[in-house]
């Protein structure tokens, strides 16, 4: 994707500080299974231009994905991810339809780079 030189910071939290974190930044008063933080945008962007933002993963929400579709534990948390670091690049499927499919592509691409066939996540491809 371009930033083989860049770092991310990964935090795995509880459905509490998800939800503190989704009411803080987002003014949604309720968890959600991944928030990003990008740092390649806003006012700051220049200050470390190594530094693609922060991806906050909701450890209780992946485990209920897994419980819900049949997913292993990994292959959610691979899914969050992955999700979560493309909105890092700038990827926002809920603005531009146009995105949404790229980056569903993007989704599928590095999903199979990480070993998972698309067939595993058909219930993710399938609502979206």
């Amino acid at each position: 994707m371009g930033y083989t030189e860049s770092e991310l910071s990964i935090l795995i939290v509880d459905d509490e500080e998800m939800t503190r974190l989704n009411r803080e930044y987002r003014q949604v008063d309720r968890t959600t299974d991944v928030l990003s933080f990008p740092m390649l945008e806003g006012e700051f962007a220049d200050v470390e231009p190594d530094m693609l933002g922060d991806v906050v993963i909701s450890a209780e929400t992946a485990h209920s994905m897994s419980e819900q579709t049949g997913s292993s534990l990994d292959s959610i948390v691979h899914l969050l991810l992955i999700h979560g670091i493309l909105h890092l690049l700038g990827f926002d499927h809920e603005e531009e339809p146009s995105e949404a499919v790229e980056m569903r592509g993007k989704t599928e691409e590095l999903l199979a780079v990480l070993g998972h066939e698309k067939a595993e996540f058909a219930w993710f491809f399938d609502t979206e």
